[in-house]
């Protein structure tokens, strides 16, 4: 159930960066507007001293100008007080060149930030939200979350690929394989259970096989395999298991091929999709797959979770024949994941 909140929108770290940037200008003006003052005073107090012949120590500005560098004693001698009654007119120069020289500075600083308060008004706005379009109200809420989407393979699509048979390689036209990782699901894979385990958990899947009669229920009219899939992608409801609540989108379409990313909810992780003709020449045969993600090393059970959903639709619509993904078909799959969700307890920081 979506839960609907009326917590403002959170600070992107961009916003947050500029309004701590902001509040120091601000506080070193107010700052720098005391010590002009609290000179002037000083400058007073000392007019009145010196008349009276009593030595006064510098104040704090000229410790602090005084200690910097080789000019030390030129530039503590030009600020120092000087209780000599023949120049007291310099010690009054001198006090209203530092009082210009802070007020220079105040006003330098003050126009600074005015200069960078626009930045504040600008970058108050709540950021876009980088979920699809068809993703759930509650992808708001994470929309100034940063996303790790990742980077999709390089080799995604149907290509030559050669896979370990039972005696011999076989080469092919394929979808991707997986990598070993229990984030991933693929009709392309070695025959033998002990050749895939070689680079880790077991992913292979076996082909989605649609029944002689693919039928649309409400035309009556034969639809091939491709266009069935798109059929049921178009009425996937983002959120549901509670996956992919940051939609999805097709990328690609053709007469023997679909490709789609779904996005995590929160954290903004894409998952890659793709649907391919076993034989681009049956359009009506059986049905290649490929589901994986592109960052992390356990998907929590995403992946499995979004093929059997969609196999489920297909199965009931249109008579498909797609075995379960379960924890008795992909033992290790299910243990990665499962030890995954309760290893982290915090639920706000899963992936999906």
């Amino acid at each position: 159930m979506v839960q609907h909140t009326t917590n403002r929108p959170k600070l992107t770290p961009y916003i947050t960066f500029h309004r701590i940037l902001i509040s120091i200008v601000w506080i070193n003006a107010l700052v720098l507007a005391v010590v002009v003052a609290f000179d002037h005073s000083t400058s007073t107090i000392s007019s009145f001293s010196s008349s009276r012949r009593r030595p006064v120590l510098p104040d704090a500005t000229t410790a602090i100008v005084g200690a910097a560098g080789s000019d030390a004693s030129t530039v503590s001698s030009d600020f120092s007080i000087n209780n000599n009654n023949n120049n007291n007119s310099n010690s009054n120069s001198n006090s209203v060149s530092r009082r210009k020289l802070f007020t220079g500075i105040s006003t330098t600083a003050t126009a600074a930030a005015l200069s960078l308060s626009p930045l504040i008004l600008f970058s108050s706005s709540p950021p876009p939200v980088h979920a699809f379009t068809n993703a759930i109200p509650e992808a708001k809420k994470y929309g100034d979350r940063p996303k790790r989407k990742g980077t999709a393979p390089k080799d995604l699509g149907v290509l030559s690929r050669t896979t370990e048979g039972r005696d011999t390689s076989i080469t092919s036209p394929r979808l991707r394989t997986c990598d070993g990782n229990p984030n991933c699901f693929s009709t392309t894979g070695d025959l033998l259970l002990e050749d895939r385990q070689m680079y880790g958990v077991d992913f292979l899947i076996p082909a989605w096989v649609p029944p002689p009669t693919n039928k649309d229920d409400e035309s009556s009219r034969k639809l091939n395999s491709i266009d069935t899939i798109a059929a049921v992608m178009q009425t996937y409801e983002p959120g549901q298991g509670g996956i992919d609540g940051g939609g999805f989108t097709v990328i690609k379409r053709t007469e023997s091929y679909l490709y789609y990313q779904f996005e995590a909810l929160k954290k903004g992780y894409v998952d890659d999709v793709e649907f391919a003709l076993l034989d681009p020449k049956n359009p009506l045969g059986g049905i290649q797959v490929r589901s994986g993600s592109r960052v992390g090393v356990t998907d929590f059970g995403v992946n499995a979770i979004r093929l059997n959903y969609i196999a489920k639709q297909l199965q009931t619509k249109y008579g498909w024949s797609i075995p379960e993904i379960t924890a008795d078909t992909h033992r290790d799959y299910w243990i990665t994941a499962t030890e995954a969700q309760e290893a982290t307890f915090d639920e706000d920081r899963r992936n999906y």
